[in-house]
């Protein structure tokens, strides 16, 4: 059973248990107030009757008064155990019943099943004394009471079972309105194929829990998106990264094994040199994708990570406030720009270190030729060198340092020469960073 059919039903059911106890409470409720309304007007004609009778201490006389065939209908008339006056053609239980009801001479009520006729019996007390000398009995058919109130059950069934097509009418039509986004969210959803995660359901601002529900499946469908992005452009990076060790390292090996053995030492040593640049690139890769490194967690001396660089000269204010992210995370994207400027520099290397607008900077420049104005941002694209690169796999790591500066909220951007220049960018212990982008250097 659909989830709409399943709400039609349990709307339905509650709709006709409600309606089916007011039916029952309120018939009940009918059916007292018919029998408390009948003992009244029976009671009351019992007094008429008993007004119409000459009572002394001695005798209980019937008199002859207007309307007295009325009266006579169904009573009974008593002198202690003395019936005086009764009915005309009555049913022989009745008549037993009523004389029952008249000898025993108290305030009573009976209902006699056969004939359907309820009895009401009521004392007469001498005026001069108050001692009961007799009594009277009046009954009445029940057959117009129960009439009206099976004319009423009947009315309140008919009437209970429209309401309850109404309400099946009216609860489907609201179930279909509500329901609707969901089938087209899903009618959506089926033509969809594996790479449309750039597509979204598109039902406007969220108006209640439906429209709600459908504007958070498109952000979580526009996070996937961009996670997905980021695990292509992810290995993108990983794969150009990986390219040029290796490559190196094939391109000595073949030096190695058809050199002199001075060639061969030379290349040995380059392997090792490319061995280990492309087992750090490894590491930084595999703690990135296996999330061990921590973004944004502690703080970061960058003028104690920049001393750690002993082939480069260090430019720092006396005081220098610490930074945002983790030390291995910011140590991994500044060796890359530490190593490209040492392969562009002529002469040297300098790192500058400043603080201002609640940012923390490295600034890592060289004397070399500088980058190629052609290039700008494409600079941080995997595999992407200018024409003025001297060296094969010149400016590789960039892409990847991008990322590592990032992770912490932070970033890298190209700096003013002259040279060369970039710029580690970090969010200052305790400042309120800006809200998108990064103060550029």
């Amino acid at each position: 059973m659909t989830l709409r059919r399943r709400l039609l039903v349990v709307a339905l059911a509650t709709l006709a248990v409600g309606l089916g106890a007011l039916v029952l409470v309120g018939n009940v409720v009918l059916a007292g107030r018919i029998g408390a309304e009948q003992r009244n007007v029976l009671r009351g004609r019992a007094e008429a009757v008993i007004s119409s009778l000459r009572v002394t201490s001695s005798e209980v006389r019937v008199r002859e008064v207007a309307n007295d065939e009325a009266n006579d209908r169904l009573a009974w008339v008593f002198h202690g155990d003395r019936l005086v006056e009764r009915p005309r053609r009555v049913d022989a239980s009745l008549e037993r019943e009523a004389v029952a009801l008249g000898r025993a001479g108290t305030a009573a009520e009976r209902e006699d099943e056969g004939a359907e006729v309820r009895l009401v019996a009521q004392p007469i007390r001498a005026p001069e004394t108050g001692r009961r000398v007799g009594a009277v009995v009046v009954g009445a058919s029940e057959e117009p009471f129960e009439r009206i109130q099976g004319a009423v059950v009947v009315g309140s069934i008919v009437f209970a079972g429209l309401i309850l097509l109404a309400g099946w009418l009216v609860i489907r039509r609201a179930l279909e309105g509500a329901l609707r986004p969901v089938a087209q969210m899903t009618a959506a959803a089926r033509d969809w194929g594996a790479h449309d995660l750039d597509r979204r359901f598109g039902l406007g601002p969220p108006r209640d829990e439906l429209t709600g529900l459908a504007s958070t499946l498109d952000g979580l469908l526009a996070r996937i998106a961009a996670s997905r992005r980021h695990e292509q452009r992810f290995a993108s990076e990983m794969a150009h990264e990986l390219r040029t060790p290796v490559a190196a390292l094939r391109a000595r090996a073949e030096l190695a094994a058809e050199g002199t053995r001075e060639e061969q030492e030379e290349a040995l040593r380059a392997m090792v040199a490319q061995a280990d640049r492309l087992q750090a690139v490894i590491d930084s890769l595999l703690a990135v994708a296996r999330g061990e490194l921590a973004a944004g967690r502690g703080t970061v001396n960058l003028l104690a990570l920049a001393r750690e660089f002993d082939d480069v000269a260090i430019a720092a204010p006396p005081e220098l406030p610490a930074a945002e992210g983790s030390p291995e995370i910011v140590r991994r994207a500044l060796g890359p720009l530490v190593d490209n400027a040492r392969r562009h520099a002529r002469t040297s290397v300098t790192l500058e270190l400043a603080a201002e607008a609640g940012r923390v900077r490295v600034a890592v420049r060289d004397d070399g030729p500088g980058l190629d104005p052609e290039l700008g941002e494409r600079a941080f694209e995997p595999g992407v060198r200018g024409p003025r690169e001297r060296a094969p796999g010149a400016g590789l790591g960039l892409p990847l340092a991008r990322r590592l500066a990032r992770s912490c909220g932070g970033d890298i951007v190209v700096g003013d020469g002259p040279g060369g220049c970039f710029v580690l960018d970090l969010p200052q212990v305790g400042a309120q960073a800006p809200s998108q982008g990064v103060v550029p250097a």
